[in-house]
């Protein structure tokens, strides 16, 4: 078989020969020039082919035919490329990258020709060069897509994603092709993986402003979280209502809204702004606990109460649904503060009972009891099973020195209070507590100490400035220093 191509190729090359005809005038068959040089081409690229898969791209003497079919068929891509891949495979990139630059110099206005030098030198580690013949390639034909993602992949291999995005954003504006969208997206994750969230949020940005069906709550909600851990909270708030303007958002989207809102103490957009979402998502549970808390924060206890209430409605006719510790007490702290305490013990009776070991349950309802002076020894029991659990607290030991305080060990509580102020030196309520401790024990100076710690700390507290002017001290006084610190700490950013 070899040796027959190899005849028929020579014959090829041969030039000429006379074939009879009917009429007995003989045409003369000497090729031209030109027929001469497609023939020898022919010739050439079959001995080529037929060394390439005889012996493989990479042998010398099918490089060598196709090299020899070139000089004859200069324009003719396909026979570069063919030594290009020869020479590919043979490791030698320099001399594919060579044979490719030629078919360019042959082909200025082709497409493909460009292509495959720019992949080629990708393959040979040339990245310079190969972006380079990628962007004559776009010159050439602007509206081709995937040239812009080569562009951009070379780039996001070097981790410059400036570049990257640029190259994106260009492809965006000439083309529609999802290949682009779906880069920016993908790198955006990568990113978020790294830990690159500036970078990250660039790449989505980007993504929403190329528009389309790309641009989803979804899409705005995870650029909103990035701003959120980026601490751009007003940013934040953007990314979620434009989420929320979407069609069929998520209830995720008016829960983050909400939630950043609160943060920001915009207590009443961020209860307008979760109600739009709980009439869009009657049965969300997570939104309605959101709404609740944004009710008890904007000091609208009934309401609160409502909607704990909903929640609890809604699980009796969810097969499977269960309700967590959190639930109970802040279902049962909103109905305090609306002055239902029967109805907030009852809540809390009813979390214990179904999780023994709820210490936020046992301390809340044992401080209730202390404030209110009544079931001392079961409010005793309860701080005590609550310390078992997280014995450090300062929040349990303050609750167990004020049940001490109510049963008139004033010692005792004394000692939980150190215990606790040691851990959280500038908390009001602490100071206050231990002012009204050592005032038990008719030590005025000390109980004036803490009662105006309190008052420092908080120039709000009402019950510490009226217990301060009780005793004689000026409390007008020091209400106003304490509201100049306040502002020297704001402007220190403490």
């Amino acid at each position: 078989m070899r040796a027959r191509i190899v005849l028929f190729g020579a014959l090829i090359l041969a030039g000429g020969c006379r074939t009879p005809r009917t009429s007995t005038h003989e045409v003369s068959l000497t090729l031209t020039r030109d027929e001469h040089d497609l023939a020898a081409a022919m010739a050439h690229f079959a001995l080529g082919s037929f060394y390439e898969q005889s012996d493989g791209p990479h042998s010398p003497e099918a490089i060598q035919e196709f090299e020899l079919a070139s000089q004859y068929d200069p324009t003719r891509h396909r026979i570069h490329s063919k030594i290009a891949v020869g020479y590919l495979m043979g490791r030698q990139p320099s001399k594919a990258i060579a044979a490719l630059e030629t078919s360019c110099q042959h082909n200025p206005d082709a497409l493909q020709p460009r292509v495959d030098l720019a992949i080629t030198c990708q393959l040979a580690g040339q990245l310079d060069l190969a972006v380079t013949n990628f962007e004559k390639a776009i010159e050439l034909s602007p509206e081709q897509g995937a040239l812009y993602a080569s562009v951009a992949k070379i780039h996001i291999h070097r981790d410059d994603d400036d570049a990257a995005r640029a190259a994106l954003r260009r492809g965006i504006h000439a083309s529609d092709e999802p290949v682009l969208r779906q880069m920016l997206s993908t790198r955006g994750r990568q990113l978020i993986g790294k830990k690159k969230l500036d970078q990250a949020l660039l790449y989505f940005k980007l993504l929403i402003e190329a528009g389309g069906d790309t641009v989803t709550p979804v899409l705005h909600n995870l650029a909103g979280q990035i701003h959120l851990e980026l601490t751009q909270l007003e940013d934040a708030v953007r990314s979620f209502e434009d989420a929320s303007r979407c069609d069929d958002p998520p209830a995720e989207t008016f829960t983050k809204l909400g939630a950043t809102l609160m943060f920001l103490e915009r207590h009443a957009e961020a209860v307008a702004r979760m109600e739009e979402g709980h009439a869009q998502h009657p049965r969300n549970t997570r939104l309605l606990f959101s709404l609740g808390l944004a009710y008890s924060t904007a000091n609208r206890a009934r309401d609160a109460v409502d909607t704990f209430a909903e929640i609890e409605r809604l699980a009796r006719t969810t097969p499977g649904s269960t309700l967590s510790t959190e639930y109970y007490v802040t279902y049962g702290a909103a109905c305090e503060r609306a002055g239902q305490t029967l109805r907030a013990e009852a809540i809390f009776d009813t979390c214990i009972e179904a999780d023994p070991k709820a210490d936020s349950a046992l301390n809340y309802l044992a401080y209730m009891w202390a404030e209110s002076d009544q079931h001392l020894e079961q409010a005793m029991v309860y701080i005590e099973r609550a310390l078992v659990i997280k014995p450090e607290s300062p929040a349990y030991l303050d609750t167990r020195a004020w049940v001490h305080y109510r049963k008139g060990d004033y010692a005792a509580a004394l000692a939980d209070m150190k215990r606790a102020l040691a851990t959280m030196p500038d908390d009001p309520i602490l100071n206050e507590h231990m002012g009204d401790t050592y005032d038990a024990l008719d030590q005025r100076d000390q109980a004036q100490h803490y009662w105006t710690q309190s008052v420092m700390h908080d120039p709000d507290n009402r019950s510490a400035v009226w217990k301060l002017d009780a005793i004689g001290a000026d409390a007008d006084r020091i209400v106003r220093e304490a509201r100049q610190a306040l502002k020297q700490r704001e402007r220190s950013g403490e």
